[in-house]
Parts: C-alpha cells; sequence; structure tokens
C-alpha cells in the first residue's frame, strides 16, 4: 500500500511540474516571445540588393548598375555600333537617322528606335527625351582621360542614371568587347567578336611594321562639298591610314576629332598617290547626292595630283556603318582589310571579298548576296 501512494505522489510531483512549465510559457508576454524569434526579413530589400551590381568600368570607375542590363543608350555612335554587334535589343535609341542603304542591312527592330542625337560628346540630344526612355544604362565610348571622367561624372548625378565608360580606341576594341560582353552579359559573343578584332590588328601592325618610312603611300582622306576638307594624321576619323602603314597628310594642324581645311596648294603640295572619298549620302558627307569622286577626277586644278593622274580614287563602303572612320566604330576592322588591300595588295593578301562575308555573318548576322557585294564595294576596289 505504501509504494501505492509513493507512485502516485511521483505522478502527482510530474503534473505539476508539467503544468508549471506550460503555464510559464503561455504567460510569457509578446515582446519575449519576438525577442525569441529570429530577426524578420525585409525580401524587397533583399530583392533589391541583389538586382544591382557595382562594376569597374574601362577608366577605372566603380558604377552601380542593374545585374540585368536590358535597356542601354549610347551617347556615342562608337558604343551604339558595339552594343549593336552584341545585342541589338538592348538598343533604345539611335544617334543619326538612317538611310536606305544602311536599313538594308541592319535588323528591323533598329529602324524602329528613336533618333535622340549624340550625348556627352556632341550634346545634340534633349536629357528629357533621354529620361523619357528610363535607360538602364548610358555609355561613354571615346576618350579616357580625366576631363571626360569628371563630365561623366557629372551627368551620372544630374541624371540619376549610371554612366559607364568604354574605351573608343580602335587598337583597344578587343578588349571594349570584352567589358561589354560581361556588362550586358553577352560574354560569348563578345569573346567571339574581341578575338577577331585582336588578330586581325595583330596581322595589321605585324605587316605595317615591316614598310620602311619611304615606301609608304601618301593617302589623302577627302571630305566636304569639294574634298578640299580633310581628317589629318592623328585624327580618329582616318587613323586607319596609319594603322595600315599608310601615311596620312600632317603638314597641317591636326585634331583629334576635328576636321581642318585645305587649300588647293597645300594639297598639291601633299600630291597623294591614293584618294579616299565617302559615298554619295554618306554619314558626315556634305556633297549630298553628288559623288565627291567625280568631282575631284574632274576637277583641273586637281589634275597633277599623282592619284587623280593614276584615277586611284576610291568611296569608302559605308553600310550599315561606315568601314573607315564616320562614325569611326568597331565596322573599321574590316576597313583594316579593306584599306590595307588597297594601298598595299602585295602585303595585304586576304580575298577581301571573302572576309567582307565573313564580317557581315560574324558582326551583323547578315548573309550577303552578290547584289550586296557589289552594291557595297562600288567604287571602292582597284580595277
Amino acid at each position: 500500500m505504501k509504494e501505492k501512494y509513493l507512485k502516485q505522489g511521483v505522478i502527482a510531483l510530474l503534473l505539476i511540474f508539467v503544468l508549471t512549465i506550460g503555464g510559464a510559457a503561455g504567460c510569457s508576454s509578446p515582446e519575449e516571445e519576438n525577442a525569441a524569434d529570429p530577426p524578420a526579413t525585409n525580401s524587397l530589400d533583399l530583392e533589391e540588393e541583389s538586382s544591382t551590381v557595382t562594376i569597374t568600368d574601362m577608366f577605372g570607375r566603380e558604377v552601380l548598375v542593374p545585374k540585368d542590363i536590358r535597356k542601354v543608350y549610347s551617347g556615342i555612335p562608337i558604343g551604339t555600333v558595339l552594343v549593336y554587334t552584341l545585342a541589338p535589343e538592348k538598343l533604345v535609341a539611335k544617334n543619326f537617322k538612317m538611310s536606305e542603304l544602311e536599313k538594308k542591312y541592319t535588323v528591323e527592330s533598329y529602324h524602329d528606335l528613336p533618333v535622340l542625337g549624340t550625348y556627352i560628346v556632341g550634346d545634340t540630344a534633349n536629357e528629357e527625351d533621354i529620361l523619357d526612355l528610363m535607360p538602364d544604362v548610358i555609355l561613354y565610348t571615346g576618350v579616357l582621360d580625366d576631363t571626360w571622367g569628371t563630365k561623366v561624372e557629372e551627368i551620372q548625378e544630374r541624371l540619376g542614371i549610371p554612366v559607364v565608360m568604354v574605351d573608343g580606341d580602335l587598337k583597344n576594341v578587343a578588349a571594349a568587347y570584352e567589358f561589354m560582353g560581361r556588362l550586358l552579359g553577352e560574354e560569348e559573343r563578345a569573346e567571339q567578336l574581341g578575338e577577331y578584332c585582336r588578330q586581325t590588328l595583330a596581322e595589321a601592325a605585324e605587316i605595317a611594321g615591316n614598310i620602311a618610312e619611304d615606301a609608304k603611300i601618301r593617302v589623302y582622306y577627302a571630305t566636304g562639298e569639294d574634298g578640299m576638307m580633310t581628317y589629318a594624321a592623328g585624327n580618329i576619323h582616318s587613323e586607319l591610314i596609319e594603322i595600315v602603314g599608310g601615311k596620312n597628310i600632317d603638314e597641317v594642324e591636326a585634331g583629334y576629332f576635328y576636321n581642318q581645311n585645305l587649300s588647293v596648294e597645300q594639297l598639291l603640295k601633299w600630291n597623294p598617290q591614293v584618294i579616299i572619298t565617302n559615298r554619295p549620302g554618306a554619314r558626315g558627307e556634305e556633297g549630298g547626292d553628288t559623288s565627291l569622286r567625280a568631282k575631284m577626277l574632274e576637277n583641273e586644278s586637281l589634275h597633277d595630283l599623282a592619284a587623280i593622274k593614276d584615277k586611284h580614287v576610291y568611296e569608302i563602303p559605308c553600310a550599315p556603318f561606315s568601314w573607315f572612320g564616320q562614325p569611326p566604330s568597331a565596322a573599321r576592322i574590316l576597313g583594316v582589310k579593306w584599306l590595307g588591300g588597297l594601298l598595299y595588295p602585295e602585303l595585304f593578301t586576304d580575298d577581301i571579298r571573302a572576309e567582307t562575308e565573313e564580317f557581315y555573318k560574324l558582326f551583323y548576322a547578315y548573309d550577303l548576296s552578290a547584289e550586296d557585294w557589289e552594291e557595297l564595294t562600288s567604287n571602292a576596289l582597284r580595277q
């Protein structure tokens, strides 16, 4: 009997203990409950944090940009062409109106983009129009120095849109492609295009480096209504001449971006062996639909020029973008092969037609026909 009561006492004590613990738990305050729980997480904050990333642009600036960049506006045509060849669907605007010839070689979606003009360099674009398009990033693709860096910082602060600086030097175009590939999530394609550019420039540098100074061909880039305006040695719009081992006019003051007007006497003194001109109606050509090439060949005051005598006057292929310099874009990589073969056919021995077909397929996703080839290279090749 004693054992029976002892067992009952133990059970009673256990029940009291359980009830006491339960009551204590049930009487805890809301503050105590919250203190025991893990802190609440704001999912919106996490989403915002994960949607952006800090990148280092090609000038070394740290810029906070969206991880998934879908809308790009390039204030300079160099960058517009760069993005077009990588991911044309990400462009939200063009810098210039397009000719029918340019439209033929570009995708339909590019035709329909609004024309904003240039920005940062040139500043023909309206900032309100840029803001209305709400680009994820704005590109500055040009000279990388403190002057432009300061201007870019001011614009970024004023607009509240990240502005990314990209090297616009043709010699660094492979690195620009690789950087843009990482920025836009197009690494594989960027690597492919960059490698093509790297090989082309390396081959040109090797060939040009072996041309003796006194063997370099004198070249004149004729622009303007009468051909008496040019971009002299050291100018971004004409640097292909030096890249392929030619000699550009250097007897006038040069500017990196700007053109110079020449007198007939200055041009006669320079006496170029080859003259290249823009095609009628091409970007940057003031002569309208009249052939500048024909004007120069018919100009009696220029008949003593070696290039005129030998009829070495050629038009620059320009669709969808100039092969030479207006704008001075990545399309000039094909221009290296074209101009090199034009000046030194015994040194630059690539089949320019095959190279053009490959380039248009790779960079523009365009299959070049025999008719296209004839159209693009009319008056552009040695006969």
